[in-house]
């Protein structure tokens, strides 16, 4: 819709901007309930980058399966892979790689109750940033809803997007946004002053992820149809990580419930 600013005679991307502004709302929603509930934030920071080598190379490496192959055969398809350029990254490979972080970072934490805290913050710091971020993919061009002529759609505000393709399209950003926004106060009404929820919510944010992502106009992979609905590997995935998010929270409620 507006994909760049222009600052000292350089193109910053709407999308690149988002990552990095939700990332460090990321880091700090996240320092701030670490010193709430007195954890070590030293002990995650250091975990960070490992994060984010992860998270980067799985993202990248999903989208390079699916539209080159599964190996590099040249210096070409190796930039591809490794380069940000075009932002060419894949939800399926984002989910692997948090569900891979998180797990690891969790499981070394001695403490079962240190474990539901950490659950909860870090539900919390990523589904804020996932505010911002949302707002600033709507306003990019690597993230673009479906066709609509609904009241609801939008149009482009700037001669280079390729938004200018089509006429009117959903405010996909928009939505993710707010969803995201709802699900936090959800979660929050339910958990009042305790812990152990951040699993539910979760559950909760990836189900409202895959629907809303029916609205992005993307290649699909391994399709099923529901009538006018196309679900895809997206979804599934999703739908997965959701089940295994709430069984985890169910099983500690019950721990929690017989001590």
């Amino acid at each position: 819709m507006y994909p760049y600013l222009i600052l000292w005679w350089s193109k910053f991307y709407m999308t690149g901007i988002g990552i990095v502004v939700s990332f460090f709302v990321f880091v700090a929603i996240a320092r701030y309930f670490t010193k709430r509930y007195h954890q070590n934030f030293r002990k995650f920071f250091y975990r960070i980058p490992f994060l984010i080598v992860i998270t980067y190379f799985l993202w990248s490496y999903v989208s390079f399966l699916f539209d080159v192959g599964v190996f590099p055969t040249n210096f070409s398809q190796l930039l591809v892979l490794i380069s940000p350029y075009g932002y060419k990254f894949h939800f399926v490979g984002i989910l692997i790689g948090m569900l891979i972080t998180i797990t690891v970072f969790i499981k070394k934490i001695a403490r079962i109750e240190n474990r539901k805290v950490w659950a909860d913050i870090l539900f919390f710091s990523f589904t804020l940033s996932l505010i911002p971020l949302w707002i600033f993919l709507l306003m990019g061009d690597n993230f673009i809803g479906a066709t609509t002529t609904s009241w609801l759609g939008i149009k482009s505000l700037h001669s280079d997007s390729q938004w200018n393709k089509f006429n009117l399209v959903y405010p996909i950003g928009l939505f993710l946004s707010l969803a995201s926004l709802f699900v936090v106060i959800g979660i929050k009404i339910l958990k009042k002053k305790r812990f152990w929820y951040g699993m539910l919510g979760f559950s909760f944010i990836l189900i409202v992820l895959s629907i809303l992502l029916l609205l992005q106009q993307y290649p699909r992979h391994a399709v099923f149809s529901l009538g006018s609905v196309i679900f895809d590997i997206k979804q599934y995935f999703a739908w997965i990580l959701a089940l295994i998010c709430y069984i985890t929270h169910r099983k500690r409620q019950r721990i929690s419930n017989l001590q």
